[in-house]
């Protein structure tokens, strides 16, 4: 993504803003600091989940913080201004995944006093192989993803300061991983903490100025129902469609269940809970910790597109990039005011850290659990020695991690671009843990057989998706009303009217669009 995709518009933060950014930096670095010094780690056990004597809010925050990443900030609105609001009919599935989670998975797991979630594999089918499998397919997800959340923040810090990309996929990958590889578990889950109220407080003020500006939420959904972007229950059995009810709710489950169930992450953070009944209680907080967080995702994205709704910036030309339209929004009614720019990038940077720390974290567990103890040479070391190593390893996936943020920084649509690569490895992750819970007769080879069948499909089809040049189609956009926008200066004209078309659609890999308007 070249410099030219983000806005046509002069960029910069005052002091105030820089202040807010650098507090939010500086906090973050002063809880590894402090949990690396004044809570030094003693074992591994204590590096990786925290002594199992984690807190039980601070843990449904930062498990909540961990599976929100800038994606929520950039991702949800672009997504509801261009392709409108099914998605969020995901959050239905909440109320029968998460039961299921901490009822099933959860007491399952968290009497095993597991560090690695893939332990449980190799103890249910008795098989090592297993487990090294779903342990490297974990491995391979999460550089994924993370390659994603290290490269969204800085679509948002170029818009709003000049950055060049590099400059803050570098600096936000390199502070994420000092101190989480020397803060461990204990440093991630309090940052999150912090970083979880910038979240909110950045969403927040992007509704507030948004509705204000257009004389309230009533008016912003109004605007968006008349230009067809409040699209609910649509039961549609077409599974070829792009979203639909039906869709959203079993991809929900399904995608809920893998998260917050037996992704490493997920596991690591509630078996680091003193008490079984904190471990179920750190899930079941997280329905309406979660439903909250990310509706004010949708409802951000319901009150910049109404802003926008008769003078859309793609259509004009101010911005090339969809993803590009919350910091847009952000630099033009945002910077008459200081320090409200710096919140929303602190807020976005929060959202990035959280799913680095995290995730470092987390791999860095699974690393040291299922390769390097399983050799003599690791496991005769002394408990430092072994800590050691395994904060070396923190810093080591920390570097990956950056420069898989320079590949992923040229695709564009970050929140499919996300599902696609992280959906396909991580449905026959799930599968090959369901098998294990809920089939008693599976043995290990249909366990093994499975998952390299699984892999094997979801990547011919990925593999399909991302090397179509086609793309899901833009909903209507308008730049009627341009002419009346004190700011404007199109790059193409006025009174253009434009709908988007999805020629040739191979519905093998590129679902269409529910809603297929006339050109």
């Amino acid at each position: 993504m070249g410099a030219d995709d983000s806005v046509a518009v002069s960029t910069g933060m005052s002091a105030v803003d820089y202040v807010v950014l650098i507090g939010l930096l500086g906090g973050s670095l002063f809880i590894g600091v402090y949990h690396a010094i004044f809570r030094k780690q003693k074992s591994t056990a204590d590096y990786l989940v925290g002594g199992r004597s984690m807190p039980l809010l601070p843990t449904a925050i930062s498990l909540l913080a961990s599976y929100i990443s800038a994606i929520l900030i950039l991702g949800v609105p672009a997504e509801f201004s261009y392709h409108g609001s099914a998605l969020w009919e995901a959050m239905y599935s909440n109320i029968i995944a998460f039961p299921l989670v901490a009822y099933i998975f959860v007491p399952t797991f968290y009497r095993l006093k597991l560090t690695s979630a893939y332990e449980y594999l190799e103890l249910r089918f008795d098989n090592y192989l297993i487990r090294l499998l779903a342990s490297l397919t974990f491995a391979m997800q999460s550089m994924l993803y993370l390659g994603v959340v290290v490269f969204a923040p800085s679509i948002a810090l170029h818009t709003v300061s000049g950055f060049p990309y590099w400059v803050s996929m570098v600096s936000i990958g390199l502070i994420g991983t000092f101190y989480t590889a020397i803060g461990g578990l204990r440093a991630v889950v309090w940052t999150d903490v912090l970083q979880g109220v910038l979240m909110l407080g950045g969403l927040v003020a992007i509704i507030a100025i948004g509705a204000f500006r257009i004389g309230g939420l009533s008016e912003a959904f109004r605007i968006s129902g008349e230009h067809g972007r409040l699209d609910f229950l649509n039961f549609d059995p077409n599974p070829f469609l792009r979203h639909t009810t039906l869709i959203c709710v079993i991809g929900g489950i399904f995608n809920t269940t893998a998260t917050f169930g037996c992704h490493q992450t997920s596991v690591q953070r509630y078996c680091s809970t003193s008490t079984l009944k904190s471990a179920v209680w750190t899930m079941l907080l997280n329905i309406p910790l979660l439903t909250l967080m990310v509706s004010l995702g949708w409802i951000a994205g319901a009150v910049v597109f109404a802003n926008y709704a008769e003078c859309d910036p793609v259509l004009t030309g101010h911005i090339k990039n969809k993803d590009a339209i919350v910091p847009y929004f952000v630099l033009r009614y945002f910077s008459g005011t200081p320090g409200l720019v710096g919140l929303f990038v602190a807020s976005l940077v929060s959202a990035s850290l959280s799913s680095v720390s995290s995730l470092l974290n987390s791999m860095a567990a699974v690393v040291w659990q299922d390769f390097f103890s399983q050799l003599s040479y690791f496991s005769k070391k002394d408990e430092q020695a072994q800590l050691n190593i395994t904060k070396a390893l923190g810093f080591t996936f920390g570097f990956m991690m950056i420069g898989l943020g320079f590949l992923v920084s040229n695709m564009s649509g970050l929140i499919q671009t996300t599902f696609t690569l992280v959906g396909a490895i991580q449905g026959p992750l799930l599968g090959v843990f369901l098998i294990a819970l809920f089939v008693p007769w599976a043995n290990k080879y249909g366990a093994v057989v499975g998952m390299l069948c699984g892999h094997a499909l979801s990547i011919w089809i990925t593999y399909g998706a991302l090397n179509l040049t086609a793309k899901p189609p833009y909903l209507p956009l308008s730049d009627q009303n341009c002419a009346n926008e004190p700011w404007f200066e199109s790059a193409y004209g006025t009174n253009k009217t434009i709908s988007g078309h999805f020629p040739g659609a191979r519905y093998t890999y590129t679902p269409v669009s529910p809603v297929q308007p006339d050109m």
